[in-house]
């Protein structure tokens, strides 16, 4: 099985959570890039290598924040598994706040978030009734203790999907050990 990791807003494709799903499934088996700070060339990047992967070998999307909110586009648009945590689900309101100079917190790269981006980030933003018809191949993780993003709010929207919420924790999530368990106990990964 590959697994695409999908970091998020202002982050980048390495870091604790990489390193987990890496020694879960094998260096060779994870993917994660540094995304391009535009949605739409972000979501091209994803369905580029999505199209190049999922016909060759199962394939698992792991998205976190707004890599959260990419990972539910894609695995509704290729029906395909995923894993979200602490996921933005309405990214267009999430971030309307971050318009303008931004500084990535991992690369120290500066650019600029447009309204633009913002607005596109609407073509992503499924309703639930659409979400629903990949239910059975979509988990939710959150920790109660985010800080960035609404976690009661968040499951309370997925109300009847599989959601499971950690106590305590952070935006940046701080239960892999658990999340990577559950997802063997319930054979969404296989070897």
């Amino acid at each position: 099985m590959k697994v695409i990791y999908i970091h998020g807003f202002n982050s980048a494709g390495y870091g604790d959570k990489v390193n987990r799903l890496k020694e879960q499934f094998g260096m060779e088996n994870v993917l994660s890039v540094n995304l391009p700070y535009k949605p739409e060339k972000a979501v091209s990047q994803l369905q580029f290598l999505i199209r190049n992967i999922k016909n060759e070998e199962p394939l698992l999307l792991v998205g976190t924040s707004l890599g959260g909110a990419y990972a539910m586009y894609l695995a509704y648009r290729f029906d395909l598994p995923a894993v979200v945590i602490n996921p933005s689900v309405k990214p267009s309101q999430d971030l309307k706040d971050q318009i303008g100079k931004q500084v990535n917190y991992k690369t120290g790269e500066e650019y600029h978030f447009s309204q633009e981006d913002v607005k596109w980030l609407e073509n992503i933003e499924l309703p639930i009734t659409e979400l629903e018809k990949i239910k059975d191949k979509l988990f939710i993780y959150l920790d109660e203790g985010d800080e960035l993003l609404d976690s009661r709010a968040t499951a309370e929207y997925f109300k009847g999907f599989y959601v499971k919420m950690f106590p305590g924790g952070d935006h940046r999530f701080q239960h892999m050990d658990q999340l990577l368990e559950d997802l063997k106990r319930k054979s969404v990964v296989r070897y």
